[in-house]
């Protein structure tokens, strides 16, 4: 199921704010103003800093030679998500030109970066050529240029960070043979690197004057059976690798580094490692010109320290108006399976108490965040009128139902307890949550207040009618309510519930369709819920709009207050909303103020 919100809905809060974006849309099946996504950047000569270009591109797999060239400054392209939005090409190096000769490695990128603020979130960047020598997915020279959300597939060289600074956040990069090179500044954060069979992850070719090259941070080196890698070689000798408390699983040789037969670079290589976890973490048996890093000197190397530059760059505070953006960020509302979970709160000015949104990110249960999901689209119209919090949660498959779910009904107590520290009023709060979000409010609120007749059922979601996690709203963007009927049209369990429920195949069985039900707000659907209001898109066709209608339907025969904002044209792409119906978050906003009005 594809949950994944478009972060690049930006637009709909900047627009009430600063100036308006430039905002582009790509649609391989023709749908959208361009077909390429090389025909959109080539239309817009640049963007600014008040006013990026920002390209949304459509599911599908768009075969073709990207090139952001140096004056294209501040240019994002967002996809819906990285499983299913792909950009690939397949040239290697050893193909040759019209005069017959290889062109080389550095003509082979999929996709070139020269412009500096460039930005990425929610695609695959691949190079399908295969393990036929040097094919790189992706090549950036820009400065400042950050990855979110993305893969990155590819064999030999699969990406090539050549100068500049990056940044790369919850990222999957797989390859076998010096898979991420180059002489760039980098940090990986919480990052997957797979290693597809024996070489090499890193070929770092740091100059001598640049204090960092590749820092990996709370990163996880995996790879397939059999596969053994070691954690980088000098491509020059001053190359500079660091790991910081991160998982190697035994895919990572004893040894740990290669020299490249560069007997030299024992001096002047700077490859060290800190905190390593799991099967092969292995300090002993590393080589003695690699280096194990105190917990002092594990400390100074921040982000901050990395990437921060002249500029003092730091591509972790999210882009927003400081007027309406979080005012407090990360801040733990519990910890759960040895996880710490986190959430941010914006604090109106002025004295409170306001009525309170906590917010929950789509992303269909396996991928979003809480910074870059719904938070955009309701800031601008409700910063001022209400305290809001928004949350991470964890996430499946490595986490099972109904783990996301236990997150926010703790996520709900911990904010009837501390609302009052944010201006928030405890007794005037709604849940509003998109997508794969939505089920976990409306489920949420299905479950507030009163007594539950099918609470005996709730075995399976650990669920409890308690008067702490009671709200008095719910808001939910295209939730779906109705499981059972949402899988039976697909024909068969989505990959999304496949690896949410720990199911092995695509059947509907009586058992699964049993889970499917109890865990459907549509089940517990009855009189003395609080008001709902769902927002849908009429042409949806991920979670389509008949079952809100249904949803709605149930509610009212029940005597149950449920409204419904119907986005004639509109798909599951929230950041197309605007286009179809002006000022609806206005709308949303309008319905929480009477809801949530003091009594």
């Amino acid at each position: 199921m594809k949950h994944k919100l478009f972060s690049a809905a930006l637009l709909l809060f900047l627009a009430t704010k600063l100036p308006a974006q430039t905002n582009l849309f790509v649609a391989a099946d023709g749908s959208a103003q361009f077909q390429t996504v090389q025909a959109a950047i080539m239309s817009v000569p640049s963007g600014s800093r008040e006013n990026p270009v920002v390209i949304h591109i459509a599911p599908g797999t768009y075969q073709e030679l990207i090139y952001i060239q140096r004056e294209k400054r501040y240019f994002k392209l967002v996809g819906d998500n990285a499983t299913n939005t792909i950009l690939s090409f397949n040239l290697y190096a050893g193909i040759t030109n019209a005069e017959g000769k290889p062109i080389g490695t550095f003509k082979t990128p999929s996709t070139t970066i020269d412009a500096d603020d460039f930005s990425a979130e929610n695609l695959t960047f691949a190079n399908t050529a295969g393990p036929v020598g040097q094919a790189l997915a992706i090549r950036v020279d820009g400065d400042r240029a950050s990855f979110r959300h993305c893969r990155f597939l590819g064999w030999q060289d699969t990406i090539l960070l050549n100068r500049g600074r990056q940044y790369f956040e919850n990222c999957y990069i797989c390859g076998h043979v010096d898979f991420i090179f180059g002489a760039a500044t980098a940090w990986f954060e919480k990052c997957e690197i797979h290693s597809l069979r024996d070489g090499y992850l890193t070929a770092a070719s740091t100059p001598v004057d640049a204090e960092f090259g590749f820092v990996f941070s709370h990163c996880k080196v995996t790879g397939e059976p059999g596969a053994h890698t070691l954690l980088g070689r000098p491509w020059r000798i001053y190359a500079s690798t660091i790991y910081l408390s991160c998982d190697m699983s035994d895919v990572v040789q004893p040894k740990g580094w290669f020299d490249w037969k560069k007997p030299e670079a024992h001096a002047t290589a700077r490859y060290a490692e800190y905190n390593s976890t799991g099967a092969g973490a292995s300090p002993a048996t590393r080589p003695d010109w690699t280096k194990q890093l105190s917990d002092a000197e594990a400390k100074k190397i921040t982000l901050e320290k990395v990437l921060g530059g002249a500029d003092g760059w730091n591509p972790t505070v999210p882009p927003l108006d400081p007027k309406i953006a979080a005012t407090r960020y990360d801040i733990q509302y519990g910890e759960a399976g040895g996880e710490k979970l986190f959430l941010d709160a914006h604090v109106p000015p002025g004295d409170g108490k306001f009525p309170v949104v906590l917010i929950v990110h789509g992303g269909g249960w396996m991928s979003g965040d809480k910074e870059t999901d719904i938070v955009p689209v309701f800031a601008a119209a409700a910063a001022t009128n209400f305290t809001w919090f928004t949350i991470n949660y964890r996430l499946a498959p490595t986490n099972r139902w109904p783990v996301c779910y236990d997150d926010v009904q703790t996520a709900i107590r911990w904010v009837k307890q501390h609302a009052m520290e944010y201006k928030g009023d405890p007794h005037r709060i709604a849940l509003l949550g998109y997508s794969a979000g939505g089920h976990l409010v409306t489920l949420a609120g299905t479950h507030s207040g009163t007594h539950c007749p099918f609470l005996s059922f709730l075995s399976c979601l650990h669920l409890a009618n308690k008067p702490d996690e009671a709200v008095q709203a719910v808001v939910g963007f295209a939730p779906p309510t109705d499981l059972v009927a949402d899988n039976e049209r697909r024909g068969g369990l989505s990959i999304s519930m496949r690896n949410l429920f720990s199911c092995d195949s695509t059947n509907i069985t009586g058992s699964v369709r049993s889970v499917l039900k109890k865990n459907s707000p549509l089940t517990y659907v009855r009189h003395g819920l609080p008001p709902f209001l769902i927002v849908q898109g009429s042409a949806d066709r991920t979670v389509p709009a008949n079952q809100s209608l249904a949803f709605q339907q149930k509610m009212k025969a029940a005597g149950a207050t449920c409204d419904l904002i119907m986005i004639p044209g509109g798909q599951h792409r929230i950041a197309d909303w605007e286009k179809f119906t002006p000022g609806w978050q206005q709308q949303v906003v309008a319905w929480l103020d009477e809801k949530l009005a003091v009594k």
